[in-house]
């Protein structure tokens, strides 16, 4: 009976790979997929198995990185730009906002549910949408700016909501901080000389996290205090842990693979969606109603906003010629 049960299950898996595979949305889904599997094995370590080792915890996922993207440019499957003075000036506030997104990150998520984190991250995506939007005189639509006011004002509206605790001693700090890194990587992106590609700032950020990470985990004595965790499910961890440097860097890759694309906001917003659904039965978090009313609106409105407002200011231009 049991037997039957696994090849049943199997079977049923076997058939929805070779849909997802076929189908023209599978470079979507893969990133729904990925997006969710990264954020909760980041979040079962860091919450359940409460490693809370940032400059270790990162600088190994980064690490993890570094060894998957050199092995691929070594097998000729990534092209990356060689170091030189003008890669070193252009990619070093990238590389620098990329290492304290990642580290805040890891704070905030670890202190904060999965529906908090992901829907006050939409911040930096309203914020520079509405920046754009009053600063051209260019029309996106009644809808998408209302999307974007509802996003900004309903991520805002989750972090008021919780006044139990100190701000300065909450994950909110550390979110807080996240969202300043995306946003001035964000925004660093559109004055980087083009030519440098998604792949070379992934490859030197990485790089250069692992090479600011290592030391800084001694002088904070993190790399001594990691040498006393032990957990019951020490087993679990180190599969977490493998599993939180690959996903990591898939996801990364990912990511810069489908950025260019006008469907990867929708699908990036999707599998936000879909991480704070499955976030409920399996980490259970104890929200009030009103913190999930908001954090819905939030979601669904950041379906609706643009991914990029200067991609509607060129495509205007170019319909104008």
């Amino acid at each position: 009976m049991y037997t039957s049960k696994v090849h049943e299950y199997f079977q049923l898996w076997k058939h929805a790979i070779k849909f997802v595979i076929k189908s023209e949305y599978s470079e979507y889904i893969t990133y729904i997929v990925l997006f969710v599997s990264a954020i909760f094995v980041n979040k079962y370590v860091l919450s359940v198995l409460k490693f809370t080792y940032p400059t270790i915890f990162q600088g190994w996922q980064t690490l993890v990185g570094v060894l998957i993207l050199k092995f691929l440019t070594m097998k000729k499957q990534l092209d990356v730009t060689l170091l030189d003075k003008a890669t070193v000036i252009n990619l070093l506030p990238h590389c620098l906002y990329f290492l304290g997104a990642i580290v805040a990150g890891s704070k905030a998520l670890a202190a904060l549910p999965v529906p908090v984190f992901v829907s006050v991250c939409n911040l930096p995506l309203a914020c520079i949408f509405l920046l754009d939007y009053s600063a051209s005189p260019l029309n996106p639509g009644l809808v998408q700016v209302t999307a974007g006011v509802i996003s900004l004002g309903t991520a805002v509206s989750i972090i008021l909501l919780d006044i139990s605790m100190p701000f300065a001693d909450s994950g909110y700090s550390w979110l807080l901080a996240h969202i300043l890194f995306l946003t001035a990587q964000t925004l660093h992106s559109r004055i980087t000389n083009p030519r440098f590609t998604e792949m070379d700032k992934l490859y030197y950020s990485n790089f250069f996290s692992v090479v600011v990470l290592a030391p800084s985990s001694f002088y904070l004595e993190e790399a001594f205090s990691v040498l006393h965790f032990q957990h019951r499910r020490q087993v679990r961890f180190y599969v977490g842990c493998v599993l939180s440097g690959v996903l990591g860097i898939l996801l990364q890759l990912w990511t810069a693979r489908l950025r260019a694309d006008q469907r990867f906001q929708r699908t990036q917003a999707l599998a936000k969606l879909f991480a704070c659904v499955v976030a409920l039965p399996v980490f259970s978090p104890d929200l009030s109603f009103s913190v999930w009313g908001f954090a819905a609106a939030n979601l669904v409105s950041s379906i609706l906003i643009p991914a990029d407002y200067e991609s509607l200011e060129k495509h205007d231009d170019m319909l104008d010629i």
